[in-house]
């Protein structure tokens, strides 16, 4: 199959799998979540009436409950209903422990229904109801990535007796057994401690002790949801103990939750309010095991501890060895590898001096990369490239990268020559300047391979001390000089490398899929920032950077203008991408920030509160639930007059860079008081409700 032929293959089905998007009614699929709404019956009627709202995460993948723990955003519904017709609130089945590194979500990781209740008044009449809702969710594996979609469920209305719908009545029968039950007549309370929260309920287990009981509680501050559950249960008794929140106030007036049990005759859910009363604190070693989940997918590693640093290290040694059989490192590595062989045979000193300036290139490399996601953590109090995917700009150029280099690797162009010929003539340099520079080569060239495999240590070191983050890509760099290091050491190993063969061609299209997938997602990202027409733009930019390749073999002055003409246009649609003229949803009751409307605020006397923040920094979103979005602190800006402003730092505005540079931050958040119009006063990184009220008092 020509090169030609190959492509125009790949575009067809691009181009197909976006339209069948476009056509399909139903259900919404991204990359990480299949999203559709479901009734339980056939047809509507006047009443109440049961639809669901089903989400199905990819293996791996998980959404949120109503409280989603340590991190993460609760799954939203937002219905666009006909005159006299309501919906009610989701109704959330009993959610599951997702465990990532030190942190502890509540969510599902498998197939869930969410069921709602469509109520229909007397009076209404027609033939068939269209019921629409704007579902939005987080969706996270070792990266969150929010979705949404507009679904869409279109029923007769009927006066008959209705039938189930025979697709889903597995999964409506399946959600309602697993959503929480009134606790038949159970007394309740608990107590909290300077260290602990403590749930005493009596009735439960009153014939025989269960084997696995969770209480997963409504409120988000309350309990650190990483630490263990103690558990002590007797017959007609189950006290529960767990550390408090970090983010934890003030005791609540009554603590409401859902408590899990498992026993013989499965697991069941139970709605939980226990008042304030006289509790013993549980010690430590519960006789019971907490609920874990059900069953889920294969890998995940949901309720285990966090992993050990010695076990994480491991896995990025792993990691770095693996990449050294990609096809873009391994031509590199034999290149040195021949070149070390035949300059160095008779000189063991040389040779091994050379295995270790390289080693010292890809260790140097590696640990330049984790200093520069440390540096944007800490600039955006992102995990990972969030950060960097706020600009629209760099969404378009990097889907540009990764589908040219999608092309490349099906066999639709080489323009991978000009870094093989660098790395042949890195590799034929005499001395360490040689090996040392090869070894950034073969960094610079895994990095389109290193995602897959960096994912897990990418996902812990981001959430450790700035020392781990660095001894983990240390560690990776080390995995992958490891075999040209054993080589140098141990020149015997040499015939044990697998021989170059047809099987590095078919390996090498097979890894363009992965690319074209992350294309995929990268226009997701872009339409989510801006809006259609930019999606259009950038897709017609792919499109010209499709033409430059297929004519990159070509020669003439007619080609050579052809190709320079295709991706100048290329880099032009992606240049100014349409930005939506209002910014990301704004805290209710806030004015979006501008320094002129500060200036008149505080030319009035009033006090002005400024909150900079970001869909994606995970602070400012726990500050927003402890602290600003409070009772007390809403009471108190209401008291005393607050004019409370949101700068929204999600997508790139330079005027919020100048803003946060003008008091030494590079990054969100940062909260501003002017006290009666006065001078700015800079509050803490981390809010409580007594540092903001204190603060505008």
């Amino acid at each position: 199959m020509t090169s030609r032929l190959f492509t125009g293959r790949c575009l067809s089905a691009l181009l197909a799998l976006g339209l069948s998007g476009i056509a399909a009614a139903a259900p919404v699929r991204t990359a990480e979540v299949e999203a559709e709404l479901h009734a339980q019956h056939t047809a509507l009627r006047v009443g109440d009436n049961l639809v669901g709202l089903r989400l199905r995460p990819e293996p791996g993948w998980h959404v949120y409950w109503r409280n989603p723990g340590d991190s993460g955003i609760p799954t939203k519904l937002e219905w666009t209903l006909p005159d006299g017709v309501q919906a009610g609130e989701i109704q959330w089945p009993y959610p599951h422990p997702e465990s990532l590194g030190e942190l502890t979500n509540y969510g599902y990781a498998e197939e869930t229904l969410h069921p709602v209740t469509i109520r229909i008044d007397e009076g209404v009449d027609a033939a068939t109801m269209t019921l629409q809702s704007e579902a939005s969710w987080l969706a996270c594996k070792d990266i969150c990535v929010p979705g949404s979609a507009a679904l869409e469920l279109t029923l007769p209305l009927t006066g008959d007796a209705l039938q189930p719908n025979p697709d889903w009545a597995h999964l409506f029968d399946k959600a309602l057994r697993e959503l929480p039950r009134p606790a038949p007549g159970w007394p309740a309370r608990f107590a909290v401690d300077a260290q602990d929260v403590s749930v005493e309920i009596e009735g439960p287990a009153r014939e025989a002790a269960p084997r696995s009981i969770a209480f997963f509680p409504y409120a988000n501050d309350l309990v650190n949801h990483a630490a263990p559950q103690r558990i002590a249960a007797s017959p007609g008794r189950v006290r529960l103990s767990q550390t408090t929140s970090p983010y934890f106030v003030d005791a609540p007036a009554r603590v409401d939750g859902v408590l899990v049990i498992e026993n013989d005759d499965g697991t069941m859910a139970y709605e939980i309010s226990a008042e304030p009363g006289s509790v013993a604190v549980v010690p430590g070693g519960a006789p019971l095991p907490a609920v874990d989940a059900a069953p889920r997918s294969a890998g995940s590693d949901a309720g285990a501890p966090p992993p050990a640093l010695v076990l994480v290290l491991l896995f990025a040694l792993l990691g770095g060895l693996i990449l050294n059989l990609m096809p873009c490192v391994f031509p590199v590595l034999s290149l040195k590898a021949i070149s070390l062989m035949k300059s160095g045979a008779d000189d063991h000193g040389e040779r091994r001096r050379q295995t270790w300036a390289y080693t010292a290139g890809v260790i140097a490399s590696c640990v330049l990369v984790a200093a520069a996601m440390i540096g944007l953590r800490g600039a955006g109090e992102a995990v990972g490239w969030g950060f960097q995917l706020q600009s629209p700009v760099f969404v378009a150029l990097m889907a540009y990268v990764l589908f040219a280099l999608g092309l490349s690797l099906s066999g639709a162009a080489q323009f991978g020559v000009g870094l093989m010929n660098l790395g042949g003539g890195l590799a034929q340099k005499p001395g360490l300047s040689g090996a040392f520079f090869t070894g950034v080569l073969a960094v610079v060239v895994a990095s389109p391979c290193t995602a897959p495999f960096m994912g897990t240590a990418l996902g812990y070191a981001m959430t450790q001390p700035a020392w781990v983050a660095l001894l983990v890509f240390a560690t990776l760099g080390l995995g992958l000089a490891l075999p040209f290091l054993l080589l140098g050491w141990f020149p015997a190993l040499a015939r044990w490398l697998p021989r170059p063969g047809a099987w590095m061609e078919t390996f090498k299209q097979f890894m363009a899929f992965p690319l074209y997938l992350s294309v995929v997602w990268l226009l997701w990202v872009l339409v989510r920032q801006t809006d259609a027409q930019a999606l259009a733009r950038v897709l017609m930019g792919l499109v010209a950077i499709a033409f430059a390749l297929w004519l990159w073999p070509s020669r003439g002055v007619v080609a050579s203008s052809l190709k320079l003409a295709s991706l100048a246009g290329a880099l032009a649609l992606a240049a100014v991408p349409a930005q939506k003229g209002t910014p990301a949803a704004v805290a209710q009751g806030a004015e979006i920030w501008s320094s002129e409307r500060v200036a008149e605020l505080r030319a009035d006397g009033r006090t002005v509160f400024v909150d900079f923040t970001a869909d994606w920094c995970l602070s400012c979103k726990v500050n927003e639930r402890v602290a600003l979005k409070s009772d007390r602190v809403q009471r108190a800006f209401a008291e005393h007059d607050v004019a409370f402003l949101v700068g929204d730092w999600t997508r790139a505005d330079p005027l919020i860079t100048e803003e946060l540079s003008r008091f030494g931050r590079n990054g969100v958040p940062l909260y501003l008081v002017y006290p009666d119009g006065g001078d700015p006063v800079v509050l803490p990184q981390l809010l409580t409700p007594e540092i903001v009220i204190a603060a505008i008092r």
